[in-house]
């Protein structure tokens, strides 16, 4: 995949304004590609919209479903699901605009949706085959889906390792009881994924028609608690013959002082001969159903898929046990091999290849010419060759101010930044003529770049030679309240917490647009055809001018 010389916003869509708690598929995420398009923007990344029963959306219950946090509550009127009144009756109150208050809005999305699907049932003659051909549609996952949503209703407390042993082992006799049993709680659920898949395409259409692309993203382990894990059980490292629990855990070690992260999710069976067939199989329908749901493909944790970080753990207690831990290999070479063979060799896909890497994960990368990422905040740490450095980003890149898992600017510069650090960044962006007292609007270089450092570091990814740059829309602003701390407790509650984060639109004032259109156009990010076009005086037409 070639990704043409562009730039574009990180923003999930929880952060977007909203009357009713969190962002949405609503009004205000068309405003929002109105000022990608305003901007000149050609890029809206988002992070993974998959449900979750977290606020983080990287501890997905799905790798296939949508999540119904994310479905608007104006946009379920505007297609007849609901009536003006049942949006009236809502207390607007209890929410917040600068953050998701999550069990409140939990809340009131279950009760919209509920009587979204009442009403859908009773007013439209179609209902049923709708569903029966979006069901159809989704067939490969739907299915077990709705069962495990269904199921866990059922069995509120615990994991589906603590349900009955027929139902824990997705023995079909058990799940067809369900079916009979359940059959309209089942058909709700469905009903929820068919309103989501509407809403969210309706909104892709209308980015695309605006030449906007959607970059998703993709992490690369899921949750235990998952439908995925329960109904492919073979495919996961468990203890399958009696606790049906994992028997390791994924993580990362410790990494320049930082302590090991346990990230107490499941690993694939990617070494058992007799599982990889159908762990590929899966992958490749979680890839293509995912690339049909956005235009591009982040995928978290690269360095995974060249060698995995494995922590055994205890079976019955499930504590990691940490002198044990290890890196493992992972058949990378023939997973990628057999993803392009089946997808094609221009899948369009991003790789977050930061973190614990080694000249086998850059061989990995390379091989299947994946675009790798690039993050300025790290390129003032090190030397000169620091791939971080800007002036070392490769054009088969994404560059990065800061990722969601980074400090935003603000914050790394006033909070985070070494003193080694902000003097070698003052050097790299110091004029080269003028002396160390010349003045910038009346200020020293240090005092400009303390009252701007956001835009200074937007500037250098702007005119890096990577061929997709991508703002933190919190840079932007100029505010330092990051999306991820990683490592912090993840609460749910209705108070301010992680992922909990939005902007509003006062924020976004006519300075900051014109700044951030002016420095796409300086750069060449909104060129037409994505390249430079040379005036016709500057084309050599004879090629005997060419130097042999």
């Amino acid at each position: 995949m070639e990704i043409e010389r562009s730039s574009g916003i990180l923003v999930h869509i929880s952060s977007l304004p909203s009357s009713y708690g969190i962002g949405d598929f609503g009004p205000q995420a068309y405003k929002f590609i109105d000022f990608l398009v305003e901007t000149r923007q050609k890029i809206w990344q988002i992070l993974p919209i998959t449900p979750t029963q977290s606020p983080s959306p990287y501890s997905g219950m799905s790798a296939f479903g949508g999540h119904w946090w994310l479905i608007s509550p104006e946009k379920l009127v505007e297609n007849n699901f609901l009536s003006k009144n049942d949006l009236k009756m809502i207390d607007l109150s209890k929410f917040h605009d600068d953050y998701v208050a999550y069990k409140d809005v939990r809340n009131l999305k279950e009760e919209l949706l509920g009587k979204a699907y009442e009403h859908f049932k009773m007013n439209d003659k179609e209902a049923e085959n709708k569903l029966k051909d979006f069901f159809e549609q989704q067939r490969y996952w739907i299915d077990d889906f709705t069962l495990f949503l269904t199921i866990k209703e059922q069995y509120e407390n615990g994991t589906w390792a603590d349900w009955p042993d027929p139902l824990r082992r997705h023995q079909s006799s058990a799940l067809d009881q369900i079916r009979q049993e359940k059959k309209d709680r089942i058909q709700y659920h469905l009903f929820v994924q068919y309103v989501f898949h509407q809403q969210w395409f309706e909104l892709k259409k209308y980015a695309n028609n605006q030449h906007v692309k959607i970059m998703g993203d993709m992490p690369i382990y899921i949750d235990y608690d998952s439908v995925d894990v329960w109904a492919h059980a073979d495919l996961f490292q468990l203890d399958k013959e009696n606790t049906m629990k994992p028997t390791v855990i994924s993580g990362f070690p410790p990494d320049q002082g930082a302590d090991a992260q346990i990230w107490n999710m499941p690993i694939y069976n990617w070494n058992d001969d007799n599982v990889k067939p159908r762990l590929f199989d899966w992958w490749i329908e979680r890839l293509r159903h995912a690339l049909n749901t956005v235009d591009m493909l982040r995928i978290d944790h690269f360095r995974g898929l060249e060698s995995h970080y494995v922590i055994p753990v205890d079976i019955k207690t499930q504590k990691p046990k940490m002198s044990e831990a290890r890196w493992i290999k992972t058949p990378g070479d023939e997973f990628f091999t057999t993803i392009t063979r089946t997808l094609g060799k221009d899948v369009p896909l991003i790789i977050e290849d930061i973190g614990a890497l080694t000249p086998e994960v850059l061989e990995l990368r390379d091989r299947f010419q994946l675009h790798g990422v690039r993050i300025a905040q790290k390129g003032f740490t090190y030397d000169a060759d620091n791939m971080y450095a800007p002036h070392n980003f490769i054009p088969r890149s994404v560059a990065y101010t800061g990722s969601h898992d980074n400090p935003t600017t603000l914050q790394w510069w006033t909070k985070e930044a070494s003193s080694k650090e902000k003097r070698q960044f003052i050097d790299y962006i110091r004029r080269p003529i003028g002396d160390q007292d010349e003045l910038i609007d009346g200020l020293t270089l240090e005092k400009h770049v303390d009252k701007h450092i956001c835009w200074y570091l937007i500037q250098l990814v702007m005119q890096s030679a990577s061929n997709a740059a991508i703002i933190q829309i919190q840079d932007i602003l100029n505010v330092a309240t990051r999306m991820n701390e990683p490592g912090s407790s993840d609460m749910d509650h209705n108070g301010p917490q992680n992922w909990s984060w939005r902007f509003q639109w006062s924020q976004l004032t006519s300075d900051i647009r014109t700044r951030l259109k002016t420095l796409t156009q300086m750069y060449g990010r909104d060129l037409k055809y994505g390249k430079s076009i040379p005036p016709d005086d500057m084309v050599m037409k004879d090629s005997k001018c060419l130097i042999q």
